[in-house]
């Protein structure tokens, strides 16, 4: 069964995350993509199963699988250093979808480049002398490969899927990237991401002060000053 959360989004909403690219001078072709979105909309249907979903603020959250969250547990413990998550469309639920040791060259190769996905990546690396290993949570989404359906799903569940992770089982995620290309994960980006350059202040100059005790003759304006004519 499909969803039916997405004909109750603000259509602001999905002009802000689905608009093409204004350098598009094909009119067809915007016309087109419009009325795919509009399309998808009316086909949804109406009916809505409270036992499987509930909406938030942030998005729509889907339940997430007892395997998916024993993984982000094992994570958070440093027994994996990977977890990948994908949604089940037809059954309305977060999956765990992979959970192989990674390296940082690996990484890359994990990042599916026709599907949606949600990656938490154990980064080990060192800083300043010392050595770390920071939770970093990845979410991939390749453009418009993607359905609308997925993009809209993925792009929902996000928020409400963090809330989890931060919130109850206390994952530390110092860094949320989002990437459309894997072969964006280099170590230098990564590194970038998580310790930016801190960028130098400029130096706010004094004005010039005038030389002591010599500030100048005060100028005050007044009004002209009638003066009388000695009568004779």
């Amino acid at each position: 069964m499909m969803s039916s959360f997405v004909a109750r989004l603000d259509p602001i909403y999905l002009v802000h995350i689905y608009l093409v690219p204004l350098s598009c001078t094909n009119v067809h072709y915007i016309i087109a993509f419009f009325d795919s979105i509009l399309n998808f909309v009316f086909q949804v249907e109406t009916e809505v199963s409270v036992n499987t979903k509930h909406q938030t603020l942030q998005g729509v959250a889907f339940p997430v699988a007892q395997d998916a969250l024993q993984a982000l547990e094992k994570l958070k413990n440093k027994e994996l250093n990977y977890v990948q998550l994908q949604i089940d469309m037809n059954n309305e639920i977060i999956v765990l979808a992979s959970a192989l040791p990674t390296e940082l060259k690996d990484l890359p190769r994990r990042i599916p480049k026709n599907s949606a996905r949600y990656h938490f990546f154990l980064y080990k690396h060192s800083h300043e002398g010392d050595y770390l290993e920071s939770i970093i949570f990845i979410y991939s989404m390749p453009g418009f490969v993607c359905s609308i359906q997925e993009r809209m799903l993925y792009s929902s569940c996000k928020s409400p899927l963090l809330e989890i992770a931060e919130r109850q089982l206390w994952l530390q995620i110092i860094r949320k990237i989002e990437i459309d290309d894997g072969d964006e994960l280099t170590a230098e980006f990564l590194y970038e991401e998580v310790h930016p350059k801190q960028h130098a202040h400029k130096q706010n100059f004094a004005k010039p002060k005038g030389p002591v005790g010599k500030r100048g003759i005060r100028r005050l304006i007044r009004d002209p000053v009638e003066t009388e004519t000695p009568i004779d």
